[in-house]
């Protein structure tokens, strides 16, 4: 007899088969290789054994406290969950992409899950055992997709047929270029398709994950946005969606924010669209990678050097002029990580680089990575839309840590470390939502990885602080951890930690005073035999490339790539480096060149690593130097240096002399409130006092009556700093800020709501009455969804990516928004119907874009919606389109539409449509006028090119109509308006219009 589980997972495996099937066995796979491999994976028995022992030993392992009647129903409830997910009709993009599969099964799982009644370690294990489940099925379907690609030449013409023109065809490379183009991406796909996730490995060689299993993408929020944008993003939105819809991107992240591996995710990405021909923002975007910390000392590369800079290997094999080609085509996406770590000069360089290659090439796509006070505001100029790649959530420290022990776990062999390790992640998640001081030190993914690590090697102890992490993290680094492992380290080269810790010091030390992110090996040598000196003579004996090569084999804190030697983070440079600069008294260095923003976290962990009187010194000193400046009328950098003091205040325990304490406070209510939004991230570290001292919303008008600043500019900065902060008053002294209409300020309130964890009780007393007028709200996580029903002044929402639009109990959130009167849903492959949006009673306008799974639109017949967009992007044309007979009976009076099926007319639309306007998006080969005269109410039309004879009598039968539109006409207008004589014809060519 089968068990639930196993059954449900019988199913789920045969379901990543069922939408290939006729595919790979039915349509004649001429290879019989091919054949015999799709048949094989139509069976998936073999696959539900393995799956099944591995159940086995997870139950042994990691659950073995669970009475059997708990565990089965555990599975019970996963099996119930797999059900309800519906494999068989989701798209491959889903079923690919553990995560993204994860996500559809908890989503649809969640009634079957609350049913089960299960207590925390049922919960628990029940995550555990989705996330093992769907990492299978993915695997599986990974193998199918592989099928499908070994097919993709043999299909060509048949998908040829089914679209009937490829729209991009003039655009694809031929010859030896389309060889060396397919080498490419599989390249790219290939080397790049994992990252590390750091210190799962330590005392092993570093390890590296799969993109597809173990990552997910940051959420990220728009910035320095125009008085007429409407979107709202403070609350986080998709980052592959956001950055996907812009073609020049400036993307900002603090220090550990995961920019660079981001920025390799994207990479890997675009590259494996472009190889497979996947559907996305991304499917024609011939990736590169540019890492500016390799350019260091020498030129930036040219554009046909970017090959060499992102796939080494492959450089001498390279078409003549070969990147050029696709750079003009707009098919590229250059990737630029790393303006920060160039010398401030040199970012200039890099500057008139980027926008000479914007100039030249002004169709391709560019992302480009800094931290946020690494450049101007308005550089590097050229229409660059402004992201910033939000601090982890709740939601997103649960995604890492699960994904670090998973990680951990299946390193381990031995079943009770692996027991051990379930519980380290079970409780390190506990412990992070009820200890907000922890939860502060883990704001970004390096910090997060370090505390996984940390807790699990110090038998589930928390640091307090973030010096205690990272002295911690060094401990970890440099030794203790081979020590309780028992892996030996060679005697000649036994080096105590404390004298690891010494060398490495005064080896980072020089690299920040010369603004170095990697050295070259020699130099690195010549470093450690300096910084040797004063050691233990038995230490001294040792030659300096034997440390050299014993810190790069035996810590996990340098690496070696190309000859150079860097750290494999920035953020233990700058720790390392402050200490050294504690040590030999060169705190004056640091005051100094205070004022340059890459010191800035050296600073603060110069002072976290201060004792009393040194901590004295520095901030003393910073406040001296901030009054010099003042007096020469450098009021900018004085305000740079008192926030330094500042914000350094929070790392410090204890100072001496106790003036210079007073001293800094006094220089902190000199700058409140905040005059920028860095200001205010770096008043935020000065400590809870602060929260005090900032204006509530009457005294923010004073201020800005008296200074003449915009009073929206500076709320938003005081509720950022607030939000920062937290506690129980900073979310008293936010409210105050609730009555307003001004975007920035709401903004920034939805802002702060993602900080306080997109809590409900925030939603209810703070949102609640917020005006939001038409702005817009971008959404992209089910939870946050479900919570807009308390923000009763909301009236449009944006819905981007795959999420459902109802639950399996029935509840549709977007019903419980009370005054919803424009919805827009961007690029969902999980939704097929609009049945979610019954109940929508104020719902007037409707926009659907991007890709989509959206066949059944029926729904509108039931609603309102007067307003309908309909722009969905889909792989095989009018087969994976809107079914347009389902609009029948909508009430719909203006339709704005592109669709495969109109391309010899608008037969498709079913006739009784109370349409007074219709626009036709699309180029005028695709689509056709013919049949218009369906629509006898239309007093508006809307085409690209102009109409041709037999569209113009369908046109001249239009009782009603005044007004015909045309976009970039390629013909004479003069027969055109004689043709019809009380139309008035208004054309758009290159964004002019004239009548």
């Amino acid at each position: 007899m089968v068990d639930p589980l196993s059954s449900a997972l019988l199913g789920a495996l045969g379901a990543t088969f069922s939408a290939v099937h006729q595919w790979v066995v039915e349509r004649g796979a001429d290879r019989a290789v091919e054949r015999t491999r799709g048949q094989q994976l139509a069976n998936p028995e073999r696959v539900l054994a393995q799956v099944a022992r591995e159940l086995g030993d997870l139950r042994r392992v990691e659950f073995a406290r669970l009475a059997d009647n708990e565990w089965a129903a555990v599975q019970d409830a996963v099996a119930a969950s797999l059900r309800a997910a519906q494999l068989d009709e989701a798209p491959p993009k889903v079923l690919v992409s553990a995560n993204r599969l994860r996500a559809r099964v908890r989503t649809a799982g969640r009634p079957a899950l609350r049913s089960a009644g299960l207590d925390d370690s049922g919960r628990e294990a029940y995550h555990r055992l989705l996330r093992h489940s769907c990492h299978k099925i993915a695997r599986r379907a990974q193998a199918v997709d592989g099928v499908m690609r070994a097919l993709h030449a043999d299909m060509a013409n048949d998908v040829e047929q089914l679209k009937n023109r490829v729209e991009d065809l003039a655009h694809k490379p031929a010859g030896g270029e389309d060889r060396f183009e397919r080498a490419y991406v599989r390249y790219v796909a290939e080397e790049h398709a994992t990252f590390e996730l750091f210190q799962v490995s330590i005392g092993r060689a570093p390890a590296q994950y799969a993109f597809d299993d173990f990552y997910t993408a940051p959420s990220i929020a728009r910035r320095q946005r125009s008085a007429d944008d409407v979107e709202l993003t403070g609350a986080g939105t998709d980052s592959a969606n956001a950055i996907g819809s812009a073609r020049r991107v400036l993307l900002f992240g603090g220090a550990g924010a995961g920019k660079t591996t981001f920025l390799r995710w994207l990479l890997h990405t675009a590259a494996v669209s472009v190889r497979d021909g996947r559907e996305g923002p991304w499917r024609d975007d011939v990736p590169f990678f540019v890492s500016l910390r390799q350019f260091g000392d020498r030129p930036l590369p040219s554009p046909e050097d970017l090959v060499a800079a992102t796939a080494p290997p492959l450089a001498g094999e390279k078409p003549d002029r070969w990147v050029s080609s696709v750079l003009r085509s707009g098919r590229a996406m250059v990737l630029v990580d790393g303006v920060d770590e160039l010398l401030l000069e040199r970012r200039e360089e890099v500057r008139r680089w980027l926008t000479g290659l914007v100039r030249a090439y002004p169709d391709a796509r560019y992302v480009v990575s800094t931290r946020p006070s690494a450049v101007p505001d308005d550089w590097p100029g050229g229409g660059f839309a402004r992201f910033e790649l939000l601090p982890l959530s709740s939601n997103g420290l649960r995604n890492l840590i699960g994904h670090w022990y998973e990680a951990a776990r299946a390193l381990e062999s031995d079943p009770a470390q692996r027991e051990w390790l379930a519980g380290c992640e079970r409780r390190l998640v506990q412990s992070l939502a009820t200890r907000p001081d922890v939860r502060g030190l883990v704001s970004s993914p390096l910090l997060c990885s370090l505390l996984c690590a940390l807790y699990r090697q110090e038998n589930m102890y928390l640091p307090q602080s973030r010096k205690e992490l990272l002295d911690k993290a060094l401990e970890l680094l440099l030794g203790q951890w081979d020590l309780q492992r028992d892996i030996p380290v060679e005697d000649e080269l036994r080096i105590s930690t404390k004298e690891k810790v010494v060398l490495l010091e005064r080896f980072a030390a020089p690299m920040v005073r010369n603004a170095e992110l990697l050295v070259s090996a020699p130099v690195a040598e010549q470093r450690f035999g300096r910084a040797m000196s004063g050691l233990r003579s038995e230490a001294r004996e040792l030659r300096p490339e034997q440390v050299l090569r014993h810190m790069l084999e035996r810590t996990g804190l340098l690496r070696e790539r190309d000859d150079r030697i860097q750290f494999v983070h920035r953020t233990f440079r700058d720790f390392l480096a402050a200490g050294e600069f504690v040590k030999a008294g060169e705190l004056g260095y640091l005051i100094e060149h205070a004022h340059d923003d890459s010191l800035y976290e050296v600073v603060f962990m110069a002072a976290a690593q201060a004792r009393a009187r040194e901590a004295g010194e520095l901030l003393g000193r910073l406040l001296e130097r901030a009054g010099r400046r003042a007096t020469r009328k450098d009021r900018e950098t004085a305000d740079k240096l008192e926030l330094l003091a500042a914000a350094s205040l929070g790392y410090v325990d204890v100072i001496d002399p106790e003036h210079v304490r007073a001293d800094v406070l006094a220089a902190v209510r000199r700058l409140i409130p905040p005059r920028t939004f860095q200001d205010a991230e770096l008043l935020a570290r000065a400590g809870t006092f602060v929260a005090d001292l900032l204006p509530g919303p009457l005294e923010v008008g004073r201020y800005a009556d008296e200074t003449g600043a915009d009073r929206a500019e500076v709320a938003a900065r005081v509720i950022r700093t607030l939000a920062l902060i937290g506690g129980e008053e900073a979310w008293e002294k936010i409210q105050a800020f609730t009555g307003t209409d001004r975007r920035v300020v709401i903004d920034e309130l939805l802002r702060a709501w993602r900080q306080f964890d997109h809590s409900e009780d925030y939603a209810r007393t703070l949102l609640s009455d917020v005006d939001f007028g038409e702005l817009v709200l971008e959404v992209h996580r089910w939870d946050v969804l479900a919570r807009l029903r308390h923000l009763k002044k909301l009236t449009a929402v944006q819905l981007i990516g795959d999420i459902a639009l109802t639950d399996r109990e029935g509840r549709r959130p977007l019903a419980e928004i009370p005054n919803l009167r424009h919805l827009e849903i961007r690029s969902n492959e999980v939704a097929d119907s609009l049945a979610g949006l019954a109940g929508c009673d104020a719902l007037r306008v409707l926009w659907i874009s991007g890709y989509s799974a959206l066949r059944d639109l029926s729904a509108l017949a039931s609603l309102q919606v007067e307003e309908l967009h309909l722009h969905t992007t889909g792989g095989f044309g009018a087969l994976r389109a809107p079914r347009l007979a389902t609009l029948a009976g909508a009430p719909l009076r203006r339709l704005s539409i592109r669709h495969p099926a109109l391309e010899r007319g608008l037969h498709a639309l079913p006739e009784g449509l109370p349409l007074t306007e219709l626009v036709l998006d699309g180029r005028a080969e695709y689509r056709s006028l013919l049949g218009v005269e369906r629509f006898p109410g239309l007093e508006k039309v809307v085409v690209h090119g102009v109409p041709d004879e037999d569209e113009v009598r369908a046109l001249r039968e239009l009782p009603a109509l005044a007004e015909l539109v045309v976009h970039k006409p390629e013909a004479d207008l003069a027969r055109l308006r004689s043709l019809l004589p009380d139309v008035h014809v208004v054309v758009h060519h290159r964004s002019r219009a004239r009548s």
